[in-house]
């Protein structure tokens, strides 16, 4: 593993900050790619001293912006020139109804469209041939986030959230079949309900949240096991476009994984890269 070189969104803290130890203790080059480059910092040093890895680096990207998405990923050729590992874990579940500086809903936004830009976009850097990985970390309330493209604005906090997953989702399952062959494997993890920040609102009601999902609620060190597990491995395509929830591998039911709908998400999210499309950057 000293060889790879990964990058883990939004590794400041949480399952993503797990998930980078876990690559860092397998001697991995780790980047964490945080929108707070002082919290990043702060992280990477931590990270070093407690796996004596020198090889991690902090890097800003903040993923709500195409902007930040792009150059990070300049600044990320100019560094590395190369990928072999990619976790897809920023996200968030906000009630604010403010728009992205891309003029998307917040959840949306960032959860998927900029998940979306910023894969597409590394994925001229993974190694041809060799063994990758991108893994998506998901959630299981995708089952209530049926959405139309034509309303992507209209959709707010939870029920955003919601459709933001189920988009990731399909953008998994998408991806991992134009890339099959290509010595990529792409999957989605639904780590559990994890105790971070995410799921709190900083609202009234968090009370009633902490109440009713106490009980259910993990650490951050099992909601990252199966996002290492898939990191680092077996061989690259032995499994992809798969969603895991925890460390099992569940089927999605058909109802959610239409291909005219993984289709024409494709299609309106590829547009979005206006001056690069999508057939520039997969192989």
């Amino acid at each position: 593993m000293n060889d790879k070189i990964a990058i883990v969104t939004g590794a400041n803290r949480g399952i993503g900050k797990e998930a980078a130890l876990g690559l860092a203790k397998e001697g991995m080059t780790v980047v964490l790619a945080c929108r707070n480059p002082e919290s990043a910092r702060t992280a990477c040093e931590e990270l070093r001293s407690l796996t004596q890895n020198p090889n991690i680096a902090a890097m800003t990207l903040d993923i709500s912006s195409r902007d930040s998405i792009r150059s990070f990923v300049e600044e990320f050729k100019n560094k590395y020139g190369r990928l072999n590992i990619l976790v897809n874990n920023a996200g968030v579940c906000t009630t604010d109804h403010r728009r992205t500086v891309d003029n998307f809903e917040p959840n949306i936004g960032t959860n998927y469209i900029g998940t979306f830009l910023l894969t597409t976009q590394l994925l001229p850097f993974f190694e041809k041939g060799s063994d990758n990985r991108i893994i998506n970390v998901i959630s299981n309330i995708y089952k209530i986030g049926w959405f139309r493209l034509k309303k992507i604005n209209d959709y707010h906090w939870f029920r955003a959230y919601a459709v933001s997953k189920y988009m990731v989702l399909l953008f998994t399952v998408e991806l991992a079949e134009r890339l099959r062959g290509g010595g990529i494997s792409v999957n989605a993890v639904h780590p559990g309900i994890v105790r971070t920040s995410i799921m709190y609102t900083h609202r009234w009601f968090d009370i009633l949240i902490r109440i009713i999902l106490s009980p259910f609620f993990i650490d951050v060190a099992e909601g990252a096991r199966q996002i290492i597990h898939l990191a680092t491995s077996g061989g690259a395509e032995d499994v992809s476009g798969a969603y895991f929830h925890k460390t099992r591998r569940k089927r999605i039911p058909r109802i959610y994984n239409g291909q005219k709908l993984r289709a024409a998400l494709w299609e309106y999210s590829s547009s979005l890269l206006k001056n690069r499309t999508i057939q520039d950057t997969v192989f």
